[in-house]
């Protein structure tokens, strides 16, 4: 896996397929493995970048609690520069959306199209996250046993089949146990996604983009992605059906399509 140099550390990432380049940005709490294989199946149309968030995984740039959205928005600037890449297609999920529209507002020439999936801003009308995400976050540290499996509850439709369920808590908890989530980086993304508030400057983003909710998500609320498309001048609203906060996990294969159209729809890739 290759790392990327940064001020204050290396960052993590890594790079399959071929195709147009896209870059897959994960939530609060979560690097690169949790995808859980659904970048492999994108890698089969679309060079597929994927990294750890500052403070997770192989990442050895700190996450700290005065961070906020943008130096992990610069970390994707870099790791596109290292590979040559003049652009990308930026696909982001909840705290990785929140990165994702950051991202295309500091780095406009270097955003082919955006993605944003279940992620929110300030003054929606709407709760950034549900009490029940609440609960558990405030909970989990107190519940090493439980928490995997309540949190791949709330992370899927309730219609998502208990085995599906299972086994996505079984390989979070599997993957904590081989790369420890350290609770310091995670509080300190939860104050970055709160800090978030770029509502005013949503107009500003030129890029196609598309908002990406399932119908079901119990994680975050989903008006605050009908805020989110109804802020971003011509971006496209898609609801993905028997879906929850991670419709990736729940429909793969549509999930897949829905990115690769989209993506194939708006590239014009050119590496330096």
């Amino acid at each position: 896996m290759p790392f990327a140099k940064t001020p204050h550390g290396k960052i993590s990432y890594n790079i399959k397929g071929q195709g147009p380049a896209v870059v897959l940005i994960r939530g609060l709490g979560c690097w690169s493995v949790h995808w859980h294989g659904w970048d492999d199946m994108l890698a089969k149309t679309c060079t597929v970048i994927t990294f750890d968030n500052k403070g997770l995984g192989l990442t050895t740039s700190p996450m700290l609690p005065w961070h906020s959205v943008k130096e992990i928005a610069d970390d994707i600037a870099i790791i596109l520069k290292s590979e040559r890449l003049d652009s990308a297609h930026i696909v982001g999920t909840s705290l990785g959306g929140m990165i994702g529209l950051k991202f295309a507002l500091e780095y406009p020439a270097m955003t082919q199209s955006l993605s944003v999936i279940g992620s929110s801003v300030g003054r929606s009308g709407h709760m950034r996250i549900s009490l029940p995400a609440i609960s558990l976050l405030l909970r989990s540290p107190f519940m090493p046993e439980t928490y995997h499996d309540e949190l791949a509850d709330l992370l899927t439709s309730p219609k998502t089949s208990l085995e599906k369920r299972r086994k996505l808590a079984d390989n979070f908890r599997s993957e904590d146990k081989k790369q420890k989530r350290p609770i310091a980086s995670v509080l300190a993304q939860l104050i970055a996604a709160l800090r978030f508030n770029r509502w005013e400057r949503l107009k500003h983003i030129e890029c196609p983009t598309q908002i990406i909710v399932g119908r079901h998500d119990q994680f975050v609320p989903k008006g605050n992605s009908l805020y989110l498309h109804a802020k971003l001048p011509g971006s496209t609203l898609v609801e993905v059906p028997d879906a929850g906060h991670d419709p990736h996990v729940d429909r793969p294969e549509l999930m897949t399509k829905i990115i690769a159209d989209f993506v194939a729809g708006h590239d014009h890739s050119a590496r330096t």
